[in-house]
């Protein structure tokens, strides 16, 4: 059954079962009336000069809450050769989204406590010009101190990097991950240096595992014993190259990573931590990307888990407006969001976590075991399949994945294929 019902002046068409909510909401304000009558609500700004306190007391003493207000301001500006001051600026709405990345203003400003983990890594990232195509695939390399990654681009001739002519110029991003201290010498490199460092390391052909026992402790081993380790580490080394080389073929031969010619821009670097806001949300707050969680850009998740944000908030606000309700009006849509996209983070964020203590770790055996299980993993074609698509948010944990994402990989399996 289909009616037309109207809420606050505006006829909006609802499914019957819809009516439960509207009623809750109905049963809101009228409680909110009640207690206005009671005990008057304080009233104030959730903004930049409200306090936690007070915002509760609005919460509490009265529903649903007043918009929420912040007040900023803009950055000096240069126009006609003159500058223009800082000017306080002031924005009130009924729904705030704070999409202003790691270090969020909104986030501050309103008080919003998060958890954060430091990695002491810090990574140089640049875009540069490259020689060749990526062919749709992106290079990751892991050194001792952390991955460096060569991510393919959209060109300025508006196709994407597997479609070259003699006078598309080709580009890539890069992202080292290393020590600080190492990052700070990639920074005052110069643009031609910087260059030669990145082709050293990406066009390095593979290394052999180091020996499974330290030589200063097998050289006290006993003959047969010593005879043995060495056994097992060539075994070892054996069935790792065996099954990278099953894989490669004449259809499908091994990629390496384009030539880089040159850095186009400047270099820039930022410390890697691992950060999530306790709650994604508060009265007609919600948070996005990387302003709700941040984590180490390994696996390239940063933009994906973003994406898959919007796709949910959008979700749930659009499941308010089919009710005849505004999404800030209570906190019920608002927590759905919160509660379904910090399911798939905090996975995420599991995962990336134990990736990159897998790959940190220098402890020979476990060097030998996490090469063998990547060649396996990369030789079992429906597990690889799983990865990627989990990888590239096209198939995640809750049903919050984003539908573009998904359409987009689909789109460019079949260019590949």
């Amino acid at each position: 059954m289909k009616s037309w019902f109207t809420s606050r002046g505006v006829a909006l068409k609802t499914e019957q079962d819809s009516y439960p909510m509207l009623l809750q909401w109905h049963i809101h304000r009228v409680r909110a009336i009640v207690k206005s009558i009671v005990a008057p609500p304080i009233h104030g700004d959730v903004g930049a000069a409200a306090t936690t306190a007070n915002s509760d007391s609005i919460l509490s003493s009265a529903y649903p809450p007043p918009p929420v207000t912040i007040t900023y301001e803009q950055p000096t500006t240069e126009q006609n050769d003159t500058k223009k001051p800082q000017q306080q600026q002031k924005i009130t709405t009924n729904l705030l989204v704070a999409a202003d990345g790691g270090q969020s203003f909104v986030r501050r400003t309103l008080g919003m406590p998060t958890v954060n983990f430091g990695y002491n890594r810090r990574a140089v990232t640049c875009t540069v010009e490259i020689e060749t195509s990526m062919n749709y695939t992106a290079h990751q390399r892991f050194m001792p101190n952390g991955p460096i990654a060569l991510l393919p681009i959209w060109n300025e001739d508006g196709s994407d990097d597997g479609d070259e002519d003699e006078e598309t110029k080709l580009y890539a991003n890069i992202v080292w991950s290393t020590t600080p201290s190492e990052a700070q010498k990639f920074q005052n490199m110069s643009n031609e240096e910087f260059v030669t460092a990145l082709n050293n390391e990406l066009q390095k052909g593979p290394t052999n595992n180091p020996p499974l026992i330290p030589p200063s402790i097998a050289s006290s081993l006993p003959t047969p014993l010593a005879n043995l380790t060495h056994g097992m580490e060539m075994v070892a080394q054996t069935l790792n190259n065996s099954i990278t080389m099953s894989q490669w073929s004449e259809r499908k031969p091994f990629q390496v990573p384009p030539l880089i010619n040159k850095v186009v821009g400047r270099k820039f670097g930022f410390d890697l931590n691992l950060m999530q806001a306790q709650s994604y949300v508060r009265p007609r707050v919600a948070l996005v990307g990387d302003a709700a969680h941040t984590i180490h850009p390994m696996a390239g998740q940063g933009l994906n888990l973003g994406l898959g944000d919007a796709r949910c908030l959008a979700n749930v606000v659009k499941e308010a407006v089919d009710s005849g309700m505004d999404a800030g009006d209570t906190m019920h849509f608002l927590n759905k969001y919160d509660a379904e996209r910090k399911v798939e983070v905090t996975s995420m964020m599991g995962g990336i976590q134990l990736l990159h203590g897998f790959f940190s770790s220098t402890f020979e055996p476990l060097v030998y075991v996490r090469s063998l299980g990547m060649n396996i993993i990369n030789s079992v074609g429906v597990v690889r399949k799983r990865l990627v698509e989990v990888a590239v948010g096209a198939n995640g944990i809750t049903t919050g994945a984003s539908k573009d994402v998904r359409d987009c990989f689909e789109n460019v399996k079949r260019e590949v294929n």
